[in-house]
């Protein structure tokens, strides 16, 4: 017997089962089942299907079986009647204003009637006559224009403006078009935000903690203030402070320099570094370089050895000379020499040793200087012989035919295994579909 769980029934063949499970009736039982609602009989299924059918009217269906691309060709006719009727509304106001035209001309036309006393045929001509009048008429007035253009522009150059107008004329544009910043409001954000503080400070720390705007040298910065002005004065004028791009307004540059991540004061090169320096003030580092100098020059003066000869018969007549040996010269040469080589010594370009002993390293060895590498411990004569004597025993010398024998052995095993495992594969699904044994 075959049986139908679903739908509580019994098949004497596989056939009526396979035909029952195709049927609307079990697939309306199966919807139930997973709604955990119990199933129906046949004759309450087809009362159902027939309710629902009388209720539903013709259009109902004919809108059910329609197709997507009987939808689209539908929509697309009704889009293509809006259109028709647009055109047609068109059509209707083109013809409106060519009657109004056509009344004006008629008018015209009998007000020339009047005046001359001509006939229809005559009076279409005078017409014709006048409308060419009056494009040739515009056409004098045009070409006056611009003949008079081309003699202002030979009288200014050939219709060019000078470099020195242009410069001027992008000048006076550019002072136009110049934004404001007070020094106490952010230089990098929108004044609508309102990022507006109460000192420079404040200012300063706001955009270096939101836009990382760091200030070089603030040991030496005096004029905090001044170099905030600078940087303002220049976003306001459309200029990028880090790449100096040159946008149309101080929208543009801000935009630019938030996506660019130009949000920073150039200071490597030497150009950069004259850029800004007047906000700085660098004298204190100015009294070390003096003494420095000063103790070179002492230590030189030291260093000059002088032999005084005095000579004469009774003592009376002594004359005194000094004898300087060669050495002054080269006294004089590192006395001239700049105190940047005597005070800095320069090691493989790659560090630089301070009078003070400090060696500044450069950056690309950064991860070098970060390292805490133990130090080396020492061995004694004893600690040195007790270690050798513990690791001489673990060296050992390798056995190439030893080896190839374990290799040759590992891979006769890996091989077994392979074969082991295809043989196994084979026989995992031997059945070419599933079968319940249940309805079998």
């Amino acid at each position: 017997m075959f049986t139908c769980n679903t739908c509580n029934l019994q098949f004497p063949a596989s056939e009526d089962q396979r035909t029952h499970m195709k049927s609307e009736w079990h697939r309306y039982n199966l919807k139930r089942k997973v709604a955990q609602l119990p199933p129906i009989n046949e004759d309450l299924f087809n009362s159902k299907v027939a309710a629902a059918a009388a209720q539903k009217p013709d259009d109902g269906t004919k809108e059910k079986h329609t197709t997507k691309k009987e939808q689209r060709r539908k929509e697309k006719a009704e889009i293509l009647e809006k259109k028709r009727a647009i055109l047609e509304q068109a059509k209707k106001a083109m013809l409106a204003e060519q009657n109004i035209q056509g009344g004006e001309e008629g008018r015209k036309l009998d007000n020339l009637r009047q005046q001359t006393g001509l006939t229809n045929s005559e009076n279409l001509t005078l017409l014709n006559i006048s409308k060419t009048v009056e494009t040739d008429d515009n056409k004098d007035n045009e070409e006056v224009q611009k003949t008079q253009d081309t003699h202002e522009g030979e009288g200014n150059g050939e219709g060019e403006l000078d470099p020195e107008h242009e410069e001027e004329k992008l000048l006076q544009q550019k002072l136009a078009n110049k934004l404001e910043i007070p020094p106490t409001s952010c230089l990098f954000a929108h004044p609508k935000y309102g990022h507006n503080f109460n000192t420079v400070d404040e200012n300063a720390e706001h955009m270096f903690k939101q836009h990382g705007l760091y200030l070089p040298e603030p040991t030496y910065l005096v004029d905090k203030q001044g170099l905030i002005e600078y940087l303002a004065e220049k976003i306001g004028f459309g200029f990028c402070i880090a790449c100096n791009y040159q946008g149309k307004n101080a929208e543009a540059a801000r935009e630019h320099m938030q996506t660019k991540r130009h949000m920073r004061i150039p200071y490597e090169s030497e150009d950069e570094k004259l850029e800004i320096s007047k906000f700085y003030d660098f004298s204190s580092t100015y009294d070390d370089y003096r003494n420095n100098s000063n103790n070179n020059s002492d230590s030189s003066t030291q260093r000059k050895p002088s032999n005084v000869i005095s000579e004469g018969d009774d003592g009376e007549d002594e004359e005194e000379w000094e004898d300087v040996s060669g050495d002054e010269d080269v006294d004089s040469d590192e006395e001239e020499l700049p105190p940047v080589e005597n005070d800095a010594i320069y090691r493989a370009g790659n560090e630089l040793i301070l009078p003070s002993g400090a060696i500044v390293g450069h950056r690309s060895n950064a991860r070098y200087y970060r390292q805490n590498l133990a130090p080396e411990r020492e061995l004694s004569e004893g600690q040195g012989t007790v270690i050798a004597a513990e690791t001489r025993h673990m060296l050992s010398l390798r056995d190439r035919v030893e080896l190839a024998e374990k290799k040759r052995t590992w891979k006769s095993e890996k091989k077994r295994e392979d074969v082991n495992d295809r043989r196994a594969a084979k026989f995992i699904n031997n059945q070419p579909h599933f079968r319940d044994q249940l309805l079998q």
